[in-house]
């Protein structure tokens, strides 16, 4: 795997090739196929996987319900909370096509961060912003629920 195609992933994209070569000595790799659940939601997790390629599909099971929450491409990464906060993860994750991930278990990452603690800084601080992103988007979801589904309610 070359440092080109690792840079893709927007929280490694200003990563040196060192960082990469680091990087890669402390992360695994797992392919994925169309179809398959990488992670079931309730499984206890303590990594972060990033999408090297493929699509998935970010899925909640809520009573007999699933909703689908969001897509991950290339770039993207999934496994941030469980990854501070090790526990049942929160949604299930299932391909929509054939893709490869790469993941860093805790115990990876935190050697990482030890090797290369300029890049990890960068890292983690991409992981938040990215982390708060997403919580603002859930509050407005959360709103605009509490506000149109209230309305609907309140006119039957």
């Amino acid at each position: 795997m070359d440092s080109t195609q690792v840079k893709r992933i927007g929280l490694l994209q200003d990563f040196s090739d060192e960082d990469v070569t680091a990087l890669l000595s402390c992360a695994g790799h797992r392919a994925f196929k169309k179809d398959e659940e990488v992670l079931e939601q309730g499984q206890r997790n303590a990594s972060l996987f990033l999408v090297q390629d493929g699509l998935l599909h970010v899925r909640r099971r809520v009573k007999s319900r699933e909703i689908l929450l969001g897509r991950l491409e290339p770039g993207n990464f999934f496994g941030e909370i469980t990854l501070f906060n090790p526990g049942p993860t929160t949604a299930a994750i299932r391909g929509v096509s054939n893709g490869d991930l790469l993941i860093l278990r805790r115990d990876q990452f935190d050697d990482f961060l030890s090797l290369r603690p300029h890049a990890g800084l960068q890292m983690v601080s991409r992981i938040l912003a990215e982390m708060a992103k997403r919580l603002r988007q859930t509050d407005e979801r959360l709103v605009d629920t509490l506000v149109w589904g209230g309305l609907v309610k309140g006119k039957e």
